[in-house]
């Protein structure tokens, strides 16, 4: 999805896959991940590893849509 362009915001990526999914799939705390989904500034490299590993894409894929969500101020 992410690599066909079908997602446009970082965001996004949690409307098709819930939060709750992704943080038992990555170990992350629901509350810490919901956080930081919201607030891609507080994401780490780590977190961007996991998630993608979870999601079986390449971890630049998540930092360019959380970079382009940084930059609108989203």
């Amino acid at each position: 999805m992410i690599l066909a362009n079908e997602i446009a915001r970082f965001a996004d990526i949690f409307e098709v896959l819930p939060v709750s999914v992704m943080a038992k799939d990555t170990g992350i705390n629901y509350s810490t991940l919901h956080r930081k989904i919201y607030n891609p500034k507080q994401l780490n490299l780590n977190d961007f590893d996991l998630m993608a590993k979870a999601m079986e894409i390449d971890y630049l894929e998540l930092v360019k849509l959380a970079h382009k969500a940084m930059a609108k101020g989203k």
